[in-house]
């Protein structure tokens, strides 16, 4: 083997079986390189090599600190970066289980053997998994849209009763787009038709056949428009104009109105354990948020957004009245 790929070969052992956990001895080194790929090497040569690891800026302690062994005392992603990612992509549906495997096996690859089996995800993965095999490739293409500034056609997809995705209509969407966003467990693609001022949103696992429209450009962005403003006031990714609301909410709820419409919320405690909220978001949305919490939650303003929630409140009730038992039975609880 050329004496120039002693050091890689070097480096793949320290990333695959060392860590500050299990750190190797000079005898552990010379074996793995024997067993794994057939070199045998004295004691100088692998101390050159590792010196020319540390050149090259690898974090390799020597033996006079550590006293134990030798391993990487740095990584490009740690175990618990890792196992956020791995967490993240479990919980998106978006991605097919292949890919998701795929994704699962390079991120642990820069782990060492002991890591990788403490850094599987807690979380299990999604039961459901799209059906658009593509989804990565459309990520592809839609930034390159967006760093190129040009317009992007494709094809919309929605499921049938046969559960199978088919085309939304026969015509390509074509729109500028303008960025991605990750919200609600899905990816969306925030873009705008032309003539229009309002944004749309289309869910990136839905895209297919996304193309690149060289040499027509996106139309910037109205200067009343913040992108990232745009997109955290919007609880869901519903488009529409932002409004002032103001919520009454029960001292509970603090924690989850400031993680949703963050920190600046508009905070008014009262003395009756319960907080005026001052917000700004799309009023459906925000509908749909305020369900959720409806018996700690209520919306005061503005008036308008108040009657239409009395009204979904009503027409709801309206379809469960009658029910002939309020409380579930034992049998109900079992399962």
């Amino acid at each position: 083997m050329s004496a120039h790929l002693l050091p890689i070969r070097l480096y793949q052992i320290l990333e695959e079986h060392s860590d500050s956990e299990h750190p190797l001895s000079m005898g552990e080194l010379r074996h793995l390189l024997w067993v794994e790929y057939g070199v045998s090497c004295d004691r100088r040569t692998i101390y050159g090599a590792l010196d020319s690891l540390r050149y090259a800026g690898c974090d390799i302690p020597n033996f006079q600190d550590s006293r134990d062994g030798y391993f990487l005392l740095s990584r490009k992603l740690e175990p618990a970066e890792v196992r956020l990612l791995l967490d993240c992509a479990a919980a998106f549906s978006g991605i097919g289980d292949r890919q998701y495997q795929d994704l699962e096996r390079k991120l642990l690859r820069g782990l060492s053997f002991h890591q990788q089996k403490l850094c599987r995800p807690l979380s299990l993965p999604t039961g459901y998994r799209g059906l658009n095999r593509s989804v990565l490739l459309a990520v592809e293409v839609l930034e390159e849209a967006i760093a190129a500034s040009c317009q992007v056609t494709f094809q919309y997809m929605e499921y049938g009763m046969d559960k199978k995705l088919r085309p939304r209509r026969e015509r390509l969407y074509q729109v500028h787009p303008y960025g991605l966003c990750f919200a609600n467990g899905n990816y969306y693609l925030i873009c705008r038709y032309s003539g229009y001022e309002t944004l749309s949103h289309y869910r990136v696992d839905r895209i297919q056949s996304p193309a690149v429209m060289l040499g027509e450009p996106v139309e910037p962005l109205p200067a009343s428009i913040d992108l990232p403003r745009y997109v955290r006031e919007r609880v869901y990714q519903i488009s529409g104009q932002s409004i002032r609301a103001v919520l009454l909410c029960e001292n509970s709820l603090l924690s989850d109105v400031l993680d949703r419409f963050g920190m600046e919320t508009g905070i008014c405690p009262h003395s009756d354990g319960n907080f005026t909220a001052t917000v700004t978001a799309e009023p459906e949305g925000l509908k749909l948020w305020a369900m959720q919490y409806m018996e700690r939650c209520e919306i005061r303003e503005p008036g308008w957004l108040r009657q239409q929630m009395e009204r979904f409140f009503f027409e709801g009730w309206s379809l469960y009245r009658g029910s002939d038992s309020l409380e579930p039975t034992d049998q109900e609880r079992e399962h």
